[in-house]
């Protein structure tokens, strides 16, 4: 409980009282990590109350990383919930009204462990095996979570990473001119023709859904335009991960790329997270 609210019960008691917090839900590989709340004995995703002064997803971090010793690198936004249906009162007779600001995080790192004394189990679960006892003003934020994630998994593609050739080069070249408004790439003030730099290009169904162009210098291999046509589909991270690989195979000393800090999470696969220093274009 925070001091805020503390302090507003000294004055209402057990009364109805309008709250506002924010809860995340952990996804990973097909399994929701969910936590065993102290108070009640039910299952719920993690979150808590807004302190003063903190934004929504500063609060959902924070949360996060208090009940379950996890950072998330990035917060995807579930819904906002209200309503009667967030009405709920406590085992200890408090009535409160939540107004819960939800995230859905499967970008994150950090080792599970216990951080509060809320808590008494931390726990994955696959979607279709999820437990029954879910805490009352969790289950409407629980509902919305697993139709994205089920909507998402139904529309998975399959897709093949191969080499770009003859037959995509064109096709590539014409995709970074529209994206990009042109072929050039600056990075540290060196102009790359981009139609000259070697890459992969992710295939599905005969049709490309991505690409990542990169440039071997010195030791180094800079990646140079990476882009998904797809979102959500792990593409991005694919690509990187190709490369990587690569790198490694040609005894290159690093991979590194030049980019803005408001999609980093794009380029990040599940199971390896390459180091990065961005990707810059002219």
């Amino acid at each position: 409980m925070t001091e805020y609210i503390s302090s507003m019960r000294k004055y209402i008691g057990h009364e109805r009282l309008l709250i506002v917090g924010a809860s995340v839900f952990v996804h990973k590989n097909g399994k929701l990590l969910l936590q065993k709340r102290k108070d009640n004995g039910c299952w719920a995703d993690h979150g808590g109350c807004c302190e003063l002064g903190e934004t929504v997803e500063e609060t959902a971090k924070r949360e996060l990383y208090e009940e379950t010793g996890l950072t998330a690198h990035s917060l995807e936004l579930l819904g906002i919930f209200s309503g009667k249906e967030l009405f709920y009162t406590y085992p200890n007779g408090d009535k409160v009204s939540n107004v819960n600001i939800a995230y859905l995080c499967d970008d994150f790192s950090g080792d599970i462990k216990f951080q509060t004394n809320e808590t008494t189990d931390l726990r994955w679960f696959d979607l279709d095996e999820l437990p029954e006892s879910i805490s009352p003003p969790v289950k409407p934020v629980l509902e919305k979570c697993l139709d994205v994630l089920k909507n998402r998994m139904e529309s998975k593609i399959d897709f093949e990473i191969v080499l770009i050739n003859e037959q995509y080069r064109e096709h590539v070249n014409n995709l970074v001119e529209e994206s990009w408004g042109s072929t050039n790439v600056v990075t540290r003030g060196v102009l790359h023709d981009t139609r000259t730099h070697p890459g992969f290009v992710a295939i599905c169904n005969s049709t490309v859904v991505g690409y990542i162009l990169y440039n071997m210098a010195d030791g180094d291999c800079e990646i140079t335009v990476l882009e998904s046509l797809r979102e959500k589909q792990g593409i991005g991270g694919t690509l990187t991960n190709a490369i990587i690989e690569l790198a490694k195979n040609t005894n290159c000393r690093r991979v590194w790329l030049i980019t803005t800090n408001d999609n980093t999470h794009a380029v990040y696969a599940p199971a390896q997270r390459p180091s990065a220093d961005g990707l810059a274009r002219a």
